[in-house]
């Protein structure tokens, strides 16, 4: 009985993990260490698959235990990553593991760290190559994304 209850649960869980969606916030700030401006970006996804939310991660942490290995080298770059998530519509949560500052690092490190990214970013491509070659004519289900408000013109209202 016991069994069949585990499995049950287990089955229950899997259900609803595979459920889950998350709108996930991707940042990088890159300063001197001078406190110079270097570069800022931002991505937003909407609605993405939990499990495609926790592969994204990992690969980010691959990107960022090369980063590691090259702080405080004396360089003149400082990082700061950020990753947030809010998932099936609570409120959001910043992730410990992939929102970090590195300080120190060397155009050399820098260098190393964006080939390492051009790597798994080609990963992520992969990914949904895959997906197209099985028929899937998206990445993933964008119904479950919020609606894009626009005004009467047609241009699109931040919220």
């Amino acid at each position: 009985m016991k069994r069949i209850l585990v499995l049950a649960l287990s089955l229950f869980a899997s259900a609803a993990f595979a459920q889950t969606v998350c709108d996930v916030t991707y940042t990088a700030e890159v300063e001197t260490m001078a406190g110079n401006d270097v570069s800022s970006s931002s991505l937003t996804l909407r609605g993405v698959p939990f499990a495609d939310v926790l592969d994204n991660s990992a690969r980010a942490l691959k990107v960022l235990d090369v980063l590691s290995l090259e702080q405080n080298k004396g360089g003149v770059y400082k990082l700061e990553t950020g990753e947030v998530r809010s998932c099936d519509g609570k409120p959001p949560e910043r992730v410990a593991a992939t929102s970090v500052e590195l300080r120190g690092i060397t155009l050399h490190g820098a260098n190393r760290a964006a080939r390492i990214t051009l790597r798994e970013a080609d990963g992520i491509v992969k990914r949904y190559e895959a997906r197209e070659k099985k028929g899937d004519v998206q990445g993933w289900d964008h119904s479950k994304a919020k609606k894009v408000k626009r005004n009467d013109v047609g241009v699109k209202i931040k919220e």
